[in-house]
């Protein structure tokens, strides 16, 4: 089963820029991405795609580089639908993007003006970091490449062996 963590933070925080770094990262095993989103995927109804989402309860896109599956019945709840992912996934790791409410070990990314405090709501986090000069104690700072490489490459064996 893919070995789950999250990473949080507001927005503009510095989500999507380690996330893309944990991805690149060609010395680490694979990975899998959950990104949620807050608005609808709009695929256009004037499109044969469109009319096959609209009228049907499954669609698999297949093309020679990518496969994209919407599947409109799903399992009720978000956990439900990772818990779906981790068993069948063929990746090492799942990464989430967001979704602080769930329990799974967390990197929370602070912007400039937060402090850890003001995420004692959150659970299971394993590390605050920057990538954008936050000075509070406790916050690694990772704001040049360098240093998220290292940091990535030190989570991902922590996390791999808890």
């Amino acid at each position: 089963m893919a070995t789950t963590f999250q990473i949080v933070g507001h927005k503009k925080s510095g989500k999507t820029t380690l996330l893309q770094e944990f991805l690149m990262d060609n010395s680490l095993d694979s990975f899998s991405v959950i990104k949620h989103t807050h608005t609808p995927i709009e695929v256009s109804t004037n499109t044969d795609t469109g009319k096959f989402f609209h009228y049907s309860n499954d669609v698999l896109l297949l093309n020679d580089e990518q496969t994209i599956h919407y599947q409109r019945h799903l399992p009720t709840s978000d956990l439900e639908k990772i818990e779906q992912l981790q068993k069948t996934t063929s990746a090492d790791f799942i990464v989430i993007e967001g979704m602080k409410e769930l329990d799974f070990p967390k990197i929370v990314l602070l912007k400039p003006d937060e402090t850890p405090a003001d995420f004692d709501n959150i659970t299971n986090i394993k590390y605050f970091a920057t990538i954008q000069g936050n000075k509070s104690d406790n916050v690694i700072d990772i704001e040049d490449e360098d240093s998220r490489l290292n940091f990535i490459l030190n989570f991902v064996r922590e996390i791999k062996n808890d």
